[in-house]
């Protein structure tokens, strides 16, 4: 489909062929052919957020303001709750107030715990039954303090929950859509065995999720964004193919760069922990004494820059 959709406008350009020699080492650029293109931000997404300090002070008080579950998360009070529906409201609450987002701030704690439960009664349709039985549907008691780490433990698992369900369900398109670019770029170079190193290392995140609190953390706000696209896509005419390629090509993009942005997470807090000493940096990011923070390499990292470009091209193609 995207072969169709796509040949006509990438017969306008290609990517570079890399140099002979050190081209793995600079960056990716781009050259003028029969049209100018210059880098500029994508497309308006659909999940911008407010202003974060508004939205963290806002969504606070809404979830301090009351006891009622539904409107703790910002879900319709509904017999069925789309799973979705829910885990995007769990995490756009969890976001706005999570303790590391609001450092000193009991307040902060409190929400984020409130919203935990919340989350944890709504999500189990048992506990969703008899709290929805209950007369005013309004029980304080629920929200009493929960064990100890019960709320990062279920941000953790819901988290781990959208990467294992997303990646489960979209490494086929992904591997498709890839696919396609290296056959419209043989510059790129990508092939089978660059597809599959790509795929291997978004496998990996799953991993992460379990060990790695600062990923946890990068995590939170790029799959706030990726299930906010994929509700903009359930809204969408089936038929309206433009809109659902664009789309398609938005997930694929952040989801290219997941690697990255949890490598530059565990990288800034390696270099929290470890201050300023010893350790110089190179400009990409990597440390000079044996790459010891450098998870993914760097032959992956320059093909996913690589497919970035094609695919904020392609965006643009689309409008």
């Amino acid at each position: 489909m995207f072969s169709y959709l796509l040949g006509p406008a990438f017969s306008y350009w290609r990517l570079p062929p890399f140099a002979a020699g050190s081209a793995t080492d600079r960056a990716l650029t781009t050259r003028r052919d029969c049209i100018d293109w210059l880098p500029q931000p994508r497309s308006p997404d659909p999940s911008e957020p407010p202003p974060a300090g508004q939205s963290r002070a806002q969504g606070i008080c809404e979830v301090l303001s009351t006891n009622d579950l539904y409107h703790i998360l910002g879900v319709s009070r509904s017999p069925v709750i789309d799973r979705l529906t829910l885990r995007r409201a769990y995490l756009s609450r969890s976001k706005a107030c999570h303790p590391d987002k609001c450092p000193g701030n009991p307040d902060a704690t409190h929400a984020f715990q409130r919203v935990s439960i919340a989350y944890g009664v709504l999500s189990q349709p048992s506990l969703k039954r008899m709290y929805d039985a209950s007369p005013n549907g309004d029980q304080p008691d629920i929200l009493r303090s929960p064990p100890c780490g019960y709320a990062d433990e279920t941000l953790k698992g819901v988290l781990l929950s959208i990467v294992s369900d997303f990646l489960d369900g979209n490494l086929e398109m992904i591997r498709t859509l890839l696919q396609a670019i290296s056959d419209l770029n043989p510059s790129l170079k990508l092939g089978d065995d660059g597809i599959n190193s790509v795929l291997s290392v978004l496998e990996n995140i799953r991993g992460r999720v379990l060990t790695c609190r600062a990923c946890i953390l990068a995590l939170h706000s790029e799959l706030v964004r990726v299930l906010e696209i994929q509700y903009a896509f359930r809204q969408l005419p089936y038929l309206d193919i433009t809109s659902r390629s664009r789309l398609t090509i938005q997930l694929t993009a952040i989801t290219l760069s997941l690697p990255v942005t949890l490598e530059k997470a565990i990288q800034d807090a390696q270099e929290d922990v470890a201050g300023v000493g010893g350790q110089t940096r190179t400009t990409d990011g990597r440390n000079r004494e044996g790459d010891k923070a450098a998870l993914l390499p760097k032959h992956v990292v320059l093909l996913i820059r690589g497919i970035d470009m094609v695919l904020d091209k392609m965006e643009r193609v689309l409008g």
